[in-house]
């Protein structure tokens, strides 16, 4: 069973790859200020139909984020962009490595996605370019802690990547992901310790579900708050949604098919 769910899982997650590279050029919209990207609806679709190809079971608890804000969230696995992605229409700051991994790091491009460089002295430029995306597309994710972690703990945050928020007046709003098995700690989820992606996904997709749950946070207000302080307020309420109480979810995304047949009359 696990030999065919592999195979199947494979395939299908081959097609939709391909399916995005075809679909890419088609779908460029133009965006406030010049510059072109895919359809965030559809990059939004696609996210959530890799989801469903890797099994991912996503709960989410806290208010849906609205436009403008900067949504800063604990980084655990590359499979945060995909949760995220498919949960709200927002663009996200990577590490420039991502740029060079083949096929990925071109998709991630065209989705609108602002690469860094670390240790470029590139700070005022990508708080600049921060800056600018927020006053045109509204909602921009990133991740302070500049690497992942096993998810167990938050490191933390570098503050520079702050100050475009207090620049634009924009509110932060915190973001906690948690990969669990039955609440518990899931140790094949994270992406860490220079492991190859191809063994990361290997575990992923051998097993039949892959749980995370979301926890939107209540916005920060910029106002009055430095950039190093914004990081602290920041932080704390991730590890607070961590370590906290389990949450109840309020909505959970449940698979293709079961939301096909929920429409139906």
């Amino acid at each position: 069973m696990d030999r065919i769910r592999l195979t199947r899982r494979i395939l299908l997650l081959t097609l939709h790859v391909l399916l995005g590279i075809l679909l890419t050029p088609l779908i460029l919209v133009r965006r406030p200020g010049g510059g072109l990207q895919t359809n965030p609806r559809v990059t939004s679709w696609w996210h959530n139909r890799a989801a469903d190809i890797l099994g991912l079971g996503i709960t989410v608890s806290g208010p849906k984020p609205h436009a403008p804000s900067l949504l800063v969230s604990n980084h655990v696995s590359w499979l945060d962009i995909t949760v995220l992605g498919g949960l709200t229409n927002t663009a996200f700051l990577s590490k420039h490595e991502i740029r060079r991994w083949p096929v990925i790091g071109w998709l991630a491009a065209m989705s609108g996605t602002l690469f860094i460089r670390r240790g470029d002295g590139q700070a005022g430029a990508i708080s600049d370019q921060i800056g600018r995306r927020l006053r045109q597309q509204g909602l921009l994710t990133l991740f302070p802690e500049g690497t992942t972690s096993d998810g167990q703990d938050v490191r933390p945050f570098f503050s520079r990547l702050f100050a475009a928020a207090i620049d634009t007046g924009t509110d932060v709003v915190p973001v906690a992901l948690r990969y669990h098995i039955d609440g518990t700690h899931d140790p094949v989820a994270p992406y860490i310790d220079n492991q190859p992606i191809t063994h990361n996904l290997l575990g992923l997709i051998r097993r039949e579900r892959t749980a995370v749950h979301v926890v939107f946070g209540e916005a920060i207000r910029h106002a009055g708050h430095s950039r190093k302080q914004m990081a602290e307020l920041s932080r704390a309420a991730i590890v607070e949604a961590l370590r906290g109480p389990d949450q109840i979810p309020l909505a959970q995304r449940v698979a293709a098919p079961q939301r096909a047949m929920q429409a139906a009359p």
